[in-house]
């Protein structure tokens, strides 16, 4: 299991932030439609990233993928990068920052 993914989208100029869900947001609707997994997304704008803890990150957008299978970081990944720009993934445009 992956905790938090940071990606540069090159093309985009954006930051994507993909964290695993800790089981928390998982309704019992969803449970009974078998979902078991789910990771959320943010992305940002390189100005909105707070290096020194003293502003608010606010994001552009966000969003939560639910899974029906354990999901590697891999899939979160891809799947993020679709629901948020509405594309295809591209794993050219992408630069993965780093990953916990």
């Amino acid at each position: 299991m992956f905790v938090a993914i940071l990606a540069w989208l090159k093309g985009k100029k954006t930051f994507l932030k993909v964290q695993s869900g800790t089981g928390d947001n998982l309704h019992e609707e969803d449970i009974r439609e078998g979902f078991v997994d789910y990771c959320l997304w943010s992305t940002f704008r390189p100005e909105s990233i707070d290096t020194d803890g003293e502003l608010d990150m606010a994001c552009l957008d966000d969003g939560m993928i639910l899974f029906r299978e354990n999901c590697t970081p891999g899939e979160a990944l891809e799947s993020s990068y679709r629901q948020a720009f509405g594309t295809d993934f591209d794993k050219d445009d992408i630069a993965i920052l780093m990953e916990e």
